[in-house]
């Protein structure tokens, strides 16, 4: 394989839940070596949610989320108490070594810990830092928390949802995602700015600002005609129809979008002609706009006998925007993933009883230097051994005074892990996981398939006494 693009680029992650972890994996992908830098009492939080293999959290339930292992893939992991100064002072050692520190904590934490950028700067004059924040460091909401959520709560929730509903959240953490992929442009430039003059810089990213463009429409609608937008549902501002219509099958739907007489009469054309259809109200937009609510009724009378495949290529052949409603498990066997090799099957460490698993790819191809899942994502102080003792070559003797100190911790695997604490959880800790069915009964999971390793092609291996360290791939 060429070389990856971010070879030689070294990144010194400290970080938590979603945002700057899928950033950091991201580069990681590309070539990137970064370490991800975790305090063992306090881990990153996603380790706790799950879901977790088989619906079993395990001995080593913390290594084996798949929240967090989806977001973290192809990173060193390294255990630090920044709290402690001789935390601190492997850091910095760190830092001398690195090309890019990212972190993601609140705006007063890398001070309190002596390891805000000027720090930084004092060890490594070129260094580049990227500080994401839910607001930024400065102005009145600087020392606020942010995370997705509230970040929508913010931008989009007042536009996002029906009429005669609350503001709603749009999906499961998007903003993140947004973020993330600001946050690898933000650390590109500055990387092309260094090569450029030889100097670094600080990045001071604000998920506020990065998430603005989602709500791009109706702050121009402000900006431009005073006007306050509500929510609409699924339906458009000036173009009709447009709405999400039940399909055959169990919770099957279909999202059709018309926004031209054109494509109106491509559509009528594309289902027969039917009688409903000749109505002269809706031979205009503003028609259809009007009654909206009864052509909903006939489309969805016409949608509901029929498979959601078949109208999306029907609807598509006839050049009128439609797309299938595809549930998780369709995603992830739907043929034109496939035929892109979006998905990668990645092998865990076997100590942890994953095994193989399926994750996401990127949005691009590079016909030149491709990426890819280099590592699993590491269990929580894997590379230890490798980044103290090789990258920063600390002494046997000193590496275990480190330990028994609390500096770092070692990493365990299985009954090794019964008297470990992580986070403020007593030892033998064990995260509630419910079974797939249970979660079928309650409402929370529309359906379990109990042979889904064998229609995907995932190898699911148990325990192992094998404890040798996975190297990254090239």
């Amino acid at each position: 394989m060429a070389d990856l693009p971010l070879k030689g680029i070294r990144i010194l992650e400290a970080s938590d839940i979603l945002a700057l972890p899928t950033a950091m994996s991201i580069m990681a992908d590309m070539g990137a070596e970064v370490i991800h830098v975790e305090y063992h009492q306090r881990p990153n939080f996603y380790r706790f949610l799950g879901p977790f293999p088989e619906s079993r959290p395990g001995a080593n339930w913390h290594d084996r989320s798949a929240a967090f292992n989806a977001s973290n893939r192809s990173k060193l992991s390294l255990s630090l108490n920044l709290g402690s100064p001789k935390g601190r002072d492997i850091f910095l050692k760190l830092v001398k070594k690195s090309d890019v520190v990212a972190e993601n904590f609140s705006a007063r934490v890398m001070g309190n810990f002596g390891l805000h950028y000027p720090e930084l700067k004092k060890v490594k004059d070129d260094i580049i830092m990227l500080s994401n924040t839910g607001y930024g460091h400065s102005g009145p909401w600087r020392d606020y928390v942010g995370m997705a959520q509230v970040i929508e709560a913010a931008i989009t929730a007042h536009v996002t949802g029906y009429p005669d509903r609350l503001p709603g959240k749009a999906g499961q953490s998007i903003m993140d995602l947004i973020v993330a992929w600001n946050i690898v442009n933000a650390i590109m430039l500055a990387l092309l700015f260094r090569r450029r003059t030889g100097k670094g810089q600080w990045i001071d990213h604000s998920m506020l600002q990065a998430c603005i463009p989602v709500a791009i429409g109706p702050l121009m609608d402000a900006v431009m005609n005073g006007r306050d937008q509500m929510r609409r549902g699924n339906r458009d501002a000036v173009h009709a129809p447009q709405g999400c219509y039940p399909c055959q099958g169990d919770d099957d739907w279909v999202v059709i979008s018309i926004t031209s007489d054109e494509e109106w009469q491509a559509f009528v054309q594309a289902t027969d002609g039917p009688a409903w259809a000749g109505d002269p109200r809706f031979a205009t937009e503003a028609g259809r706009m009007a009654a909206h609510d009864e052509l909903d009724r006939h489309i969805s009378a016409w949608t509901a006998g029929q498979d959601k495949i078949a109208i999306m290529e029907l609807l598509q052949q006839a050049g009128v925007p439609a797309g299938a409603v595809l549930k998780n498990k369709e995603v992830l066997a739907n043929p034109h993933y496939q035929a892109r090799s979006f998905w990668e099957l990645v092998s865990h460490p076997p100590e942890t009883g994953i095994g193989a698993r399926w994750y996401s790819g990127r949005p691009f191809t590079m016909s030149r230097t491709p990426g890819k899942a280099r590592r699993a994502t590491a269990p929580l102080a894997y590379d230890n051994k490798y980044i103290l003792e090789e990258l920063l070559e600390l002494d046997e003797d000193t590496i275990l005074d480190l330990e028994d100190e609390g500096v770092i911790a070692t990493y365990l695997t299985g009954a090794e892990v019964g008297d470990m604490r992580v986070g403020n959880m007593p030892g033998g800790y064990r995260p509630a996981s419910p079974t797939p069915q249970g979660l079928v009964e309650r409402g929370d999971a529309q359906s379990f398939d109990a042979d889904y390793n064998e229609v995907l092609g995932q190898k699911v291996s148990g325990p192992s006494a094998a404890k040798g360290r996975i190297p990254l791939g090239e």
